[in-house]
């Protein structure tokens, strides 16, 4: 998320409170020390949502970032969605 926030040009004084916003968004606070590669598929669809709102882009482009998990954690990442895009 650090690398992300440097691409996407944040302060590095909103930075770490940005990337918590967005962890604790994306329910990822439990998951916070465990490197991508060792996320579930779940998981690491949340991630790139979070990296994808990061910074609070005028445009996100998402390809199907609920595809393959379950019901209720499509439901929790399409209701994130929504409250971004409002």
């Amino acid at each position: 998320m650090k690398i992300y926030a440097d691409l996407k040009g944040i302060d590095s004084d909103k930075k770490n409170a940005l990337i918590e916003k967005a962890i604790m968004d994306m329910d990822l606070v439990n998951y916070r020390h465990i490197r991508a590669n060792n996320l579930s598929g779940g998981n690491k669809r949340k991630l790139s949502v979070a990296m994808a709102i990061l910074g609070n882009p005028p445009i996100i482009f998402l390809d199907e970032p609920s595809t393959g998990v379950d019901p209720q954690a499509k439901r929790f990442m399409w209701n994130i969605i929504s409250k971004i895009s409002t």
